[in-house]
């Protein structure tokens, strides 16, 4: 599917996305440079791919590749020799130029100055999503697993009036560090300090510049966007990389053994930082993991087995919602499947719709339960006086379990409800 800004078409690669191509194109325009350290005739090369990929930059109107390239950028011109002779400040200039007048053409400009001069919600909903990023590590020590920072956002810290659907933090750094546990944490802050140093130009090895430009580029694009799951984008910071390694093996020229530790205190002071701030915003009491979510202080008395037909692919704001209106303080669990149920312990269990023929054996154990438009009968959970058991049924639920459990007169009616039950907490916790 084509993007278009303005009438113009988002230049797109083959990504899908074209901040992914902003990325790219922003880290290939560090790596041409490279030429310049290789042969006289390098800069003029150089010089031209960087007019050319400058204008792709601009074609697909992406802000973050441009702040990306500005910070990958930086190492080059720290390490270029000087006094910089005129003639290749008014080439260079002249090229500048030329890809400030593509962006005038193409009206790129007022894509840029989006968020400056009015407000623009990609930017707002970055901001609330990574307000909220803190608290969430906070709240999930071991993570809340792999692709699901998205979801537990949207149902546990987006604003209540918000609507918008997430599948990432809209940051791959931070996506990923909600996602992991803390000891993970620290070993990714560790990585890419450690790529970072290892990269780091000195007077023998300027041209390392180049590598820490485009590792540098590649972070920063990362930032604005979730660009670091294409694994194609990491085959030149990765290649760069292994160059800087044979390179320092080869001449042995290593950092200085003080520079490890100082790595290791600089994230871990960073992380310490990031769980007192998540601490000291702490709302409604959440300790979340990839399965499972507790709400409230204290073990749980209700374990909710969740089931989006019912319940809604957003139960997690209807359970806020619930503790906002009511006042309540009960402590809840939150699983997806029974399973993930805690063996024993004296709790009431709530179960909606339809459930897998292999459960069936978890669920007979359980003596207090409450059902939502339950699809089985009630002997394939053998069902007797020795259970206490609550079902609610909508009154016009398809469920094909409907007289089997009004006929045992436990069974209490919903009025002008089908199988999804929109105020469901209220019917488990009045």
């Amino acid at each position: 599917m084509n993007i278009h800004f303005h009438g113009f078409w988002r230049m797109d690669w083959g990504f899908g996305n074209p901040n992914m191509t902003a990325a790219l194109i922003a880290m290939l325009i560090i790596a041409v440079w490279g030429l310049a350290y290789i042969k006289k005739w390098g800069f003029w090369m150089a010089l031209i791919l960087f007019t050319s990929l400058g204008i792709c930059l601009i074609h697909t109107f992406s802000r973050g590749g441009i702040v990306a390239l500005g910070c990958g950028l930086l190492p080059l011109l720290w390490t270029a020799p000087r006094p910089w002779p005129r003639k290749r400040i008014i080439e260079v200039a002249a090229a500048a130029w030329i890809i400030v007048g593509a962006s005038i053409y193409l009206q790129a400009d007022s894509r840029y100055m989006q968020g400056i001069v009015k407000e623009d919600r990609s930017i707002t909903h970055r901001l609330e999503i990574w307000e909220k990023v803190p608290q969430m590590m906070v709240d999930a020590p071991a993570g809340w697993g792999l692709g699901q920072s998205g979801k537990a956002y949207v149902r546990w810290y987006q604003q209540m009036e918000g609507n918008e659907g997430f599948v990432s933090l809209i940051n791959s750094h931070l996506t990923w560090l909600v996602e992991i546990g803390w000891g993970w944490r620290f070993l990714y802050l560790y990585g890419w300090l450690t790529v970072l140093s290892l990269c780091w130009p000195n007077s023998e090895l300027p041209w390392f510049s180049v590598p820490l430009g485009i590792w540098l580029a590649f972070g920063t694009a990362s930032i604005f966007t979730h660009v670091a799951e294409s694994p194609w984008l990491w085959i030149l910071p990765g290649a760069s990389f292994v160059i800087v390694l044979g390179v320092r093996i080869r001449r042995h020229v290593w950092l200085s053994l003080s520079v490890w530790p100082a790595i290791a205190g600089v994230s871990a002071v960073s992380l310490l930082l990031v769980y007192w701030i998540g601490s000291s915003h702490q709302e409604l009491k959440i300790r979340g993991s990839s399965h499972e979510v507790i709400i409230g202080n204290g073990k749980p008395e209700i374990w909710i087995v969740i089931n989006p037909v019912i319940m809604g692919e957003r139960y997690g704001k209807v359970i806020r919602r619930y503790f906002q209106t009511s006042g309540k303080t009960t402590s809840l669990g939150i699983v997806s499947k029974l399973e993930d149920l805690p063996e024993g312990g004296d709790f009431t269990v709530v179960v909606a719709g339809s459930v897998q023929n292999a459960d069936f054996i978890n669920l007979r154990q359980r003596t207090k339960l409450i059902l939502l438009n339950p699809t089985f009968t009630p002997s394939e959970i053998e069902f007797n006086k020795s259970k206490s058991v609550s079902v609610y049924l909508g009154e016009f639920s398809q469920s094909p379990a409907f007289y089997a459990w009004t006929d045992l007169g436990v069974v209490k009616n919903i009025e002008g409800k089908g199988d999804f039950l929109p105020n469901w907490p209220e019917l488990i916790l009045n």
